[in-house]
């Protein structure tokens, strides 16, 4: 009785950490990977010594700790949007380039490229073309 509750609970365990549907890591599905690989393994290894329910178990949650460790460092697929907001350009990164002489078309090219979104203000519009950012530019810059 105490084998058939052990495996109960360490299927359950994973199957419970499986509701992170959103998640960006695969950090759920390592755990579950892990835990099974993890029991099976704790299993044989305790069967040799008379506990293999005991060693199931304990198999099973150091499985699924690192099962969960190193899906945590696995990104799904489809969740690089969040990698294109760290390429967000700033306002003044547009400023800056249009100081240093960067051709307009490179300007509007790294626009495109980093994924970069603004929300302009007719303030910021107006901060823009006091430093010099060309129409192109802008107008690349309110492509939603």
């Amino acid at each position: 009785m105490k084998q058939l509750f052990a495996i109960i609970l360490c299927l359950c365990v994973p199957l419970a950490m499986c509701g992170c549907q959103d998640a960006k890591t695969r950090a759920a599905e390592g755990a579950i990977i892990g835990t099974v690989l993890g029991a099976g393994a704790g299993y044989v290894i305790g069967k040799q010594s008379g506990h293999g329910a005991e060693g199931a178990g304990i198999g099973a949650a150091v499985g699924a700790l690192g099962g969960a460790a190193v899906g945590s460092q696995i990104n799904k697929p489809g969740t690089q949007q969040s990698q294109a907001t760290t390429n967000q350009m700033t306002i003044q990164q547009i400023v800056d380039m249009t100081r240093q002489g960067v051709n307009e078309a490179v300007i509007i090219d790294r626009i495109r490229l980093s994924g970069s979104k603004f929300n302009l203000t007719s303030a910021d519009i107006d901060y823009l073309k006091q430093q010099g950012v060309g129409e192109a530019v802008i107008q690349a810059m309110q492509v939603k």
